[in-house]
């Protein structure tokens, strides 16, 4: 079931000035905040925030309290919510299964919808202090705004995120890697050609694309990498294009020009303070990729390119593999409060659901076919194109989830970045815990 899918802007805001119930921003982000301006404009009362990032719980925003989600039923049991993040269907799904009726839960990209949020800055609280950017608000609040519009859309094959994996090379070497570099025991670079002709097959059987994030590894240390940048800004169906990187490669000369593409945003995750107080050697060394770092932002500045430069973010025990023979129950749990189920994963021609499926399937771990859409099985568009949507709403459970630890944003935070010198032997850790 959708949610309130004939509603205009000016009915909602009609519906919710008028509320007696309180009302709720799903979501203490950016969007949020934008959303509670918006808000304040039209005349509608906003009660507090609800956010599932354990790190929020009981902190505020503008002046507004974050209830964690698993406490909201008891504060609010009537609530109207206005849902500001992309996922709405997982936290429509969140909110139903809490007890709350259809009726009462909303897109909040109907009411961003060409909201003038020029003065936002002006309001803006970001997630660490020591968060910088340019056109990263921009980009948060059109895909907010388009997510809501594709989950409305029954008939549309929308997807808001698909990753990319462009290397297994890192100059880094994390043992709690969430994209599982550390057991890649001989890295290597991806073929273009092979990923250029997956982008072009999933682009045909999808009406759109809102966001491709391209990952590694550290993309940069692809030399080629460019060519896969230059290949989805060619392509109408992708609408922005986000690279991953640990900010430790400058991009060469050759690369700039894809950079300053009003498509493109460079997600710069800052690690050179991360091994101030460990006592590890590797750790440590993370120090002296600041000069790099500021270097690339600088670039950034200098050739108008749209970035963000953060901390490391959220890190969870979520970097191992094992098998744990779960019931199908508790697998189904681990899939309904991953945080990463719709970080879609594009590897060679296989559509997987989430970075983890993709990768212990390369890794030869876990490869079963009910997990992914290889592109090339079906000579009909139509049939590849239901498998698709299969795949993206109608899944409930990944085999590869019983290898998982799990991925919840209420999941406790681990200290990120912690060096290793030499990969980690996977496979007898597999064959220890089938023993």
């Amino acid at each position: 079931m959708k949610l309130l899918a004939k509603q205009t802007k000016e009915e909602l805001i009609e519906k919710l000035s008028i509320a007696k119930e309180p009302i709720v921003i799903y979501g203490a982000g950016v969007c949020g905040q934008v959303l509670l301006l918006a808000c304040k404009g039209a005349g509608i009362q906003v009660e507090s925030f609800c956010d599932n990032n354990i790190k929020k719980k009981g902190k505020s925003l503008n002046g507004l309290e974050i209830i964690h989600t698993n406490d909201i039923e008891n504060r609010h049991p009537e609530a109207i919510f206005l849902i500001s993040a992309a996922d709405i269907k997982d936290i429509k799904n969140h909110l139903v299964d809490y007890g709350y009726s259809e009726s009462n839960l909303h897109p909040g990209g109907l009411i961003l919808k060409d909201f003038d949020y020029s003065e936002f800055r002006n309001h803006y609280e970001p997630y660490n202090n020591e968060d910088k950017d340019k056109g990263f608000v921009e980009f948060a609040i059109a895909s907010t705004i388009e997510c809501h519009d594709g989950y409305l859309d029954p008939k549309k094959l929308f997807m808001r995120s698909v990753d990319i994996v462009v290397t297994e090379k890192c100059t880094m070497k994390c043992v709690d890697c969430s994209n599982l570099m550390q057991f890649f025991e001989k890295p290597e670079n991806y073929e273009i050609d092979e990923m250029s002709k997956a982008i072009e097959l999933l682009c045909l059987y999808s009406d759109q694309i809102f966001e491709f994030r391209i990952i590694g590894g550290e993309p940069f240390v692809n030399k080629n990498v460019h060519n896969v940048i230059e290949r989805l800004i060619s392509e109408p169906k992708v609408k922005r294009i986000v690279i991953y990187t640990n900010g430790n490669v400058i991009p060469r000369e050759n690369q700039i020009e894809c950079l300053r593409h009003k498509k493109v945003l460079m997600n710069i995750t800052d690690y050179s303070r991360s091994g101030e107080k460990s006592e590890d050697k590797y750790t440590k060394k993370l120090s002296r990729f600041v000069r790099t770092t500021d270097k690339l932002e600088q670039l950034c500045i200098d050739n108008k390119i749209d970035y963000r430069r953060h901390p490391p973010e959220n890190w969870t025990d979520c970097g191992r593999i094992e098998n744990f023979n779960r019931t199908v129950e508790e697998n189904q749990r681990v899939y309904d409060e991953c945080g990463c189920k719709n970080l879609t994963t594009l590897s060679k021609n296989e559509l997987h659901r989430c970075p983890f499926s993709a990768q212990i399937t390369r890794l030869g771990v876990c490869d079963e076919k009910e997990d992914y859409v290889d592109l090339t099985e079906h000579t009909d568009p139509i049939a590849n194109r239901k498998a698709i949507k299969s795949l993206l709403e109608d899944k409930v459970t990944l085999k590869a989830c019983d290898f998982c630890p799990g991925r919840a944003l209420h999941d406790p935070q681990i200290i990120p970045a912690k060096q290793i010198k030499m990969p980690l032997p996977y496979k007898r850790n597999i064959e220890a815990t089938n023993s």
